[in-house]
């Protein structure tokens, strides 16, 4: 599921193949100069969403925090899915989409908060929304963290694998306001990722893509 949420203040893994489920929809937002986020496209519908992957390889490694005030709340899944979000920035074969602009993602403790927390959420209550139980929206979230984002994207997902999660993501057509944009818009520079795994086997992913000054 992925929402973007634009301007405020103005506006080594080896998988078999197999089948990969995805709940998925998307939406779009805008923040006016009072701050609030406004829907600006109608929500579309969860689908079921089914893909086929072949095996693929791919290494792990550690996600640069160097210019971040700390890496909480990063364990090996967030780790993993961290390193696949920015392999996926750097790709040369996603350059028409990010003009090379797509740096790789620095880490926001704040964001992996509100992330985490929307997951364990999810999970526990048994549902699938961009939307909390209160009916807060993402920008409401992170914004309740003290990020102060320009702009703001958000993608969650229910599945096996977070390989599986980000490869589904990654799978979506091409510049169309969807999770693979999120991944590649050139303009975020910090990320917090929440991965909670369910009594059921399924994780729960929320990510959380912030532009900050």
């Amino acid at each position: 599921m992925g929402k973007r949420i634009c301007g405020k203040n103005r506006i080594p893994i080896l998988l078999a193949a197999g089948l990969t489920m995805l709940l998925a929809a998307a939406e779009l937002y805008a923040a006016p100069r009072n701050g609030t986020a406004q829907n600006v496209d109608a929500p579309k519908s969860a689908t079921l969403v089914a893909l086929a992957y072949p095996p693929q390889l791919f290494s792990m490694s550690d996600p640069d925090c160097a210019q971040s005030s700390a890496c909480q709340n990063l364990g090996p899944l967030e780790m993993q899915m961290l390193a696949l979000v920015n392999a996926d920035r750097l790709n040369p074969a996603n350059a028409a989409e990010t003009g090379g602009r797509a740096l790789p993602l620095k880490w926001d403790p704040r964001l992996a908060e509100a992330a985490l927390a929307h997951c364990e959420d999810m999970a526990a209550h048994g549902y699938f929304s961009h939307f909390d139980r209160s009916g807060r929206s993402p920008a409401q979230r992170v914004s309740a963290t003290g990020v102060p984002w320009r702009a703001l994207g958000e993608n969650i997902a229910k599945n096996y694998t977070v390989v599986l999660a980000e490869q589904a993501f990654m799978n979506e057509p091409a510049f169309q306001a969807n999770h693979r944009a999120n991944i590649l818009n050139p303009n975020y520079n910090y990320v917090g990722i929440g991965i909670f795994r369910a009594p059921d086997g399924w994780i729960y992913a929320t990510q959380e893509f912030a532009q900050e000054p």
